[in-house]
């Protein structure tokens, strides 16, 4: 029993720094979309080089411009995928946190329990599906030849388990109300 205490216990601070993390990664994504308008000359001399790959969890972009600068529209389409996929990310690790702490004194089988584990799955499938439009986006809007674009569909896989799991804790949701009336 105190092995489940002491991951519980790491669980819930690892879960909550890594939901902040991610959250000051929205913030900095916000701010520095607003900086590719307002300095763009300074971005491009500070960031550019040949073949910039930028990525974010599996959405991965490489963008140079036919004079051989940095393609803004490129930058700011990954700005706005980061900044929409770090917001999942945190609000995962903020539904691992309520799971483990709602969890630490009582059964894991609750409704709340199984309405985040489901939004867990969702955030995970939404993470690649969101990079593949972006994907259709940046081929539509910029040039081919200077954009290359990658989606890693890891995530839609782990959405897909997650959400198989979902059904499992619903139904252990089922027959603890079950034997509850019972009692």
């Amino acid at each position: 029993m105190k092995t489940t205490s002491k991951i519980s216990k790491i669980t819930l601070i690892v879960s909550k720094v890594i939901e902040v993390i991610h959250w000051i990664g929205v913030v900095a994504m916000a701010a520095f979309f607003v900086c590719t308008f307002a300095f763009k000359d300074v971005i491009n001399e500070i960031l550019f080089t040949e073949e910039m790959p930028l990525d974010v969890y599996g959405f991965e972009i490489t963008s140079v411009s036919s004079d051989g600068l940095l393609n803004m529209s490129a930058l700011r389409i990954f700005i706005v995928v980061a900044f929409i996929t770090l917001g999942l990310m945190a609000m995962t690790f903020r539904n691992v946190y309520l799971i483990v702490k709602k969890s630490k004194n009582s059964t894991p089988f609750q409704k709340d329990n199984v309405r985040m584990l489901k939004e867990i799955g969702i955030f995970s499938i939404s993470t690649p599906i969101l990079g593949l439009i972006a994907s259709i986006i940046v081929r539509l809007v910029i040039n081919v030849d200077y954009v290359e674009a990658s989606v890693n569909m890891n995530g839609f896989i782990m959405g897909i388990l997650i959400l198989c799991l979902t059904q499992f804790f619903a139904r252990g949701v089922e027959l603890e109300e079950e034997v509850d009336g019972l009692v």
